[in-house]
């Protein structure tokens, strides 16, 4: 699955359609090998219309590891 970076979402319905690509089959696949709350906080990131994925996920990460220290 591809997503784009920096996509025009002018409309709601742009903007739904790329949030439920972000939120299903790669975010599936990682959940295998995630914790479910950081799972959780990278589907709650992209609802926010961030799409930097490669920044959500180092991101998360971060606020993961910081949480568990």
């Amino acid at each position: 699955m591809t997503i784009r970076s920096n996509p025009n979402l002018g409309s709601q319905v742009e903007r739904d359609a790329f949030i439920d690509q972000a939120a299903s089959a790669d975010t599936t696949r990682l959940h295998c090998f995630i914790p479910t709350d950081l799972h959780h906080q990278l589907k709650v990131m992209a609802l926010e219309g961030r799409t930097n994925m490669t920044a959500l996920v180092v991101e998360a990460l971060e606020n993961y590891v910081a949480e568990r220290r």
